[in-house]
């Protein structure tokens, strides 16, 4: 497979120098960004060097190589990827939708999709492997790693592209190329996270990596993508994109022949940042874009530096209102009115901090990015001074919570907030826990702690959890350096103990 020039000068660190120097010249090449001022992770992330050919119909073939220090602790005898996709095949257990939801989750009748691996290379060579989980959505590779030693994963797959209205696919406006790549799983108290694919809820959770994609496609098509393109040449009918994303959670790509794009850009801290509004049926381009940079700036402003230096906003159906993805986000629209396309946008910005910048376990405490971006929100048009706004969304939340939490014992109902996304019933209780108590309990700690203290809070968990992945109790002890004692209060609507009615 070509590899980047990163890729192949960062392993020539790793031949001539020793382990320790190596270590943090590789933190230095290969996540460093071209503006100086913007922020790196202390150590070295993986690097994905990707190759991919969209063929304009539903077939994409991959070449990916992994670039990965192991930093357990442990000494690794299998490296392990999810494989995303297959939550798309047509038998798969865990597919990405409740089966009242089944029907209207396809547009022009079933289609489904996969990821099959071909080959699989360690250190250049042919290396075992194999794929289990319920769905076969884990790969694993055998390997004799020790901690401080790196290794090289070259993996060949091809991918199937169902039809439908989601996060992974070709649907009626656009072609979605997101979780479309292996993705190396987290290891946790010794052993790697293998969870599977769940209709609730987001069920991502990664660390900040650099990806550098090579990606061929049918020349009429308009690439929207986290990251920078570096190179665009057009041949024949197809046209090679060169695109760098350093230091995301994720990397994703949109594709689509009706893509207008519109631009403006936002002077930050950090620097300017381009923003770019890739759109298919938008009349209020110009104020969505806006709206777009306006809400970097506020966030920017209170929570610390956005870390980039580009922001994307997509219009692709992904199934939802709006999905968040690194430096980049997609908006719904089949979301259609304009009040709530614009809480949308904000809500999907919000997330380049909570989700994006600062990590957390969606998968058992999806509180943790979606409630605290949902307050986020709502605390964006209260920072505007539009305190009607974050009134109307705080007594929403309430409101839609109190449905649920007064239903009968018998319906299942579940207050707890810290619980994996698969034990969600519908996704209506999903919102309820999730959105609507997360997005009390910041309101909560606002009106005990203070603006002060509260803004001081956020910055701290936002400075000492950058680039990394954040817990419950991060949380609580960035409100404690800030001078207020949360954790009880957090506890209290995790567990399910606070009365909110």
């Amino acid at each position: 497979m070509p590899m980047s020039k990163r890729l192949i000068e960062s392993k020539r660190f790793f031949i001539f120098a020793a382990a320790i120097v190596a270590a943090v010249l590789l933190a230095v090449c290969l996540v460093a960004c071209d503006n100086p001022s913007l922020p790196s992770p202390s150590s070295p992330v993986p690097v994905y060097d990707m190759n991919l050919t969209f063929d304009g119909d539903r077939e994409v073939t991959l070449q990916e190589e992994i670039l990965y220090t192991n930093d357990t602790g442990d000494t690794l005898t299998t490296l392990a990827f999810h494989l995303y996709p297959n939550a798309f095949a047509e038998d798969a257990k865990n597919p990405p939708y409740f089966a009242a939801d089944r029907e209207n989750f396809y547009y022009n009748g079933e289609s489904f999709g996969c990821i099959e691996i071909s080959s699989v290379e360690l250190n250049r060579k042919t290396s075992d492997f194999v794929t289990n989980g319920t769905d076969d959505e884990i790969l694993e590779v055998a390997c004799a790693l020790s901690d401080g030693e790196t290794a090289t994963v070259s993996i060949t797959a091809t991918l199937t592209l169902p039809e439908c209205n989601a996060r992974f696919g070709i649907t009626e406006s656009t072609v979605n190329l997101t979780g479309f790549y292996p993705v190396l799983c987290m290891y946790e108290d010794g052993a790697w996270r293998t969870d599977g694919y769940t209709a609730a809820g987001d069920p991502f959770y990664s660390e900040t990596s650099s990806f550098y994609v090579t990606a061929n496609i049918p020349a009429d098509y308009v690439v929207a993508c986290s990251g920078e393109v570096t190179s665009n040449e057009v041949k024949d009918d197809f046209k090679c994109v060169e695109i760098t994303a350093e230091n995301v959670r994720d990397f994703a790509m949109f594709l689509s022949r009706d893509f207008a794009c519109e631009t403006t850009a936002v002077a930050l801290p950090s620097g300017e940042v381009n923003v770019e509004y890739y759109h298919v049926s938008d009349d209020s381009a110009k104020d969505t874009t806006a709206l777009a940079a306006d809400a970097l700036k506020v966030f920017s402003d209170t929570f610390g530096a956005y870390p980039y230096s580009s922001f994307k906003v997509v219009q692709a159906p992904v199934g939802a209102g709006g999905m968040e993805y690194g430096a980049l986000v997609a908006i719904d629209p089949s979301v259609t009115d304009a009040t709530e396309y614009a809480r949308t946008v904000v809500h999907e910005t919000a997330h380049q901090w909570w989700f994006g910048a600062v990590g957390s376990d969606q998968l058992n405490s999806p509180w943790l990015d979606e409630g605290l971006t949902e307050f986020s929100t709502a605390y964006y048009f209260l920072k505007k001074g539009e305190k009607t706004t974050y009134t109307e969304l705080t007594t929403a939340a309430q409101t839609y919570y109190g449905v649920y939490a007064r239903m009968p014992a018998e319906v299942g109902f579940n207050p707890v907030m810290n619980r994996h996304l698969s034990s969600y019933i519908s996704n209506g209780e999903y919102v309820a826990v999730t959105y609507c108590k997360g997005l009390l309990l910041f309101d909560a700690l606002l009106s005990l702690a203070g603006e002060a203290k509260f803004e001081t809070a956020l910055r701290n968990y936002f400075a000492d959890n950058l680039f990394s992945v954040a817990t419950e109790q991060d949380l609580a002890d960035a409100f404690e350096q800030a001078g207020f004692d949360a954790k009880g209060i957090i506890e209290s609507f995790v567990s399910g103990a606070a009365i909110v009615n």
